[in-house]
């Protein structure tokens, strides 16, 4: 079997865990309590994927590795009618207010 370098992105889960997520399979998305057991079930969830890997799959792997991942934010501007929506009024209510968009 051959091994492929992949490349996670973690970051902090609402519960307090890692989620760790894989840019080119993120129906392979987890996480763990710790970033050792984030990165393990990322590693599990992405080789259970591939034993029924499709052409698309295996070529995905090929490109799932960059040496260098740089991540940034940015201000979206967003319509005012996503804000009057049941789910946002939902995320409001659970501390999710202004300061958060």
């Amino acid at each position: 079997m051959k091994s492929h370098k992949v490349t996670v992105i973690l970051y902090p889960g609402e519960d307090g865990a890692y989620v760790s997520y894989i840019p080119l399979f993120p129906e392979c998305t987890t996480q763990g309590s710790s970033v050792e057991e984030a990165l393990a079930n990322a590693r599990e969830s992405l080789e259970l994927h591939l034993e029924d890997a499709e052409d698309d799959d295996l070529e995905n792997i090929e490109l799932s590795h960059v040496p260098h991942v740089v991540i940034g934010q940015v201000d979206v501007a967003a319509p005012e009618r996503l804000y009057e929506s049941d789910r946002h009024v939902a995320l409001v209510g659970a501390g999710q207010g202004e300061a958060d968009r």
